[in-house]
């Protein structure tokens, strides 16, 4: 009896699943974007990774810090987790103030090396012209 039950009970649940991803009621659900924080003003890669349970060798290896890395300006953006590959949002951005690579990286969550890759940039902290096209994917 209890084994009949239970065969019902999976069978109702994988049923209704079934009927709600083939209706309308399944949203969309948007690619989640990846976990950062905004430093403030006396924090330190340290104090960042034991307030979010992650080592230092992570952070570093998230984050495409520059020769500068060990001081950080607050306002800056520090990811909690590997950046993407490519951009799920923009296809390309077109630079309107001096930047380089490594700052779009940092700005649009994707890997330094991905974007150098796609772009063909030679240093990551080469100045980018006024009006060039970055390409995110």
């Amino acid at each position: 009896m209890t084994k009949r039950i239970f065969g019902l009970l999976v069978t109702a649940m994988l049923s209704s699943n079934l009927e709600a991803a083939r209706g309308t009621d399944n949203p969309i659900i948007p690619k989640k974007s990846v976990a950062s924080v905004q430093v403030k003003e006396g924090q330190t890669l340290y104090l960042i990774s034991k307030s979010h349970q992650l080592t230092l060798r992570q952070l570093y290896k998230f984050n495409d810090f520059g020769p500068q890395s060990d001081v950080l300006e607050p306002g800056t953006k520090v990811y909690l987790e590997q950046k993407k590959r490519k951009s799920t949002q923009k296809e390309f951005v077109i630079v309107d103030h001096s930047t380089t690579l490594r700052q779009i990286s940092n700005q649009e969550g994707i890997r330094l090396k991905s974007l150098m890759r796609m772009n063909q940039g030679s240093s990551p902290d080469e100045q980018l012209p006024k009006g060039e096209k970055v390409f995110l994917r």
